[in-house]
């Protein structure tokens, strides 16, 4: 009986948008059976889209640098993980263009299935502050043809501090692709 009320909750949350970990920007919610088989209640994991912040294709940036957003997911199963959030691979690549839109989307995978755990914690007021600055963070990067300047740069270095602490079991799967920035971010820590 707890298993269904438990279900039913899901279900209202899914139907309502879904829920996003602290620092992600909510995209469609897709609802999915984990790959692995399913657990001896018969729980799926259920799985919320969402979206990881700009990052530059290069370090430090030019004039023709491209900033590119990932799509991935967290998928929550109360019956397998508790305090915690199954995390996937990333599942698309936006090139993001200078006046904020989408450019070019890449699929990279369409598989939800569980790739990483993330923990999970209640936010700070000081994280939450600079979680609230995402909007001014990604119209300041698109903006940036070279190092940002000091206040600036205190400015990014917070948000995507921030970011990767709470999504760091996505992150290394970009971090790659990033190292310089990553690098950068993490100067001064």
């Amino acid at each position: 009986m707890k298993w269904m009320a438990l279900m039913l909750l899901v279900a209202l949350i899914a139907a309502c948008g879904g829920t996003t970990m602290p620092g992600t920007t909510a995209v469609p919610t897709v609802t999915s059976t984990p790959a692995s088989p399913p657990q001896p209640d018969g729980l799926p994991t259920m799985w919320t889209t969402t979206q990881s912040p700009l990052f530059p294709t290069e370090w430090p940036p030019t004039a023709s640098t491209t900033w590119v957003r990932y799509s991935f997911a967290y998928g929550t199963n109360p019956t397998t993980l508790m305090d915690g959030a199954y995390v996937t691979r990333p599942l698309t690549r936006t090139l993001v263009q200078r006046d904020g839109t989408d450019g070019e989307a890449t699929m990279l995978s369409t598989a939800l299935e569980e790739a990483g755990t993330q923990g999970v914690k209640p936010l700070d007021a000081a994280s939450s502050t600079a979680l609230g600055k995402g909007p001014q963070v990604q119209a300041l990067c698109l903006q940036l043809q070279t190092l940002p300047d000091e206040a600036s740069a205190v400015e990014l270095r917070e948000y995507y501090r921030v970011w990767v602490n709470l999504n760091g079991a996505f992150t290394k799967f970009i971090r790659p692709d990033h190292a310089a920035f990553f690098e950068w971010i993490e100067v001064a820590q």
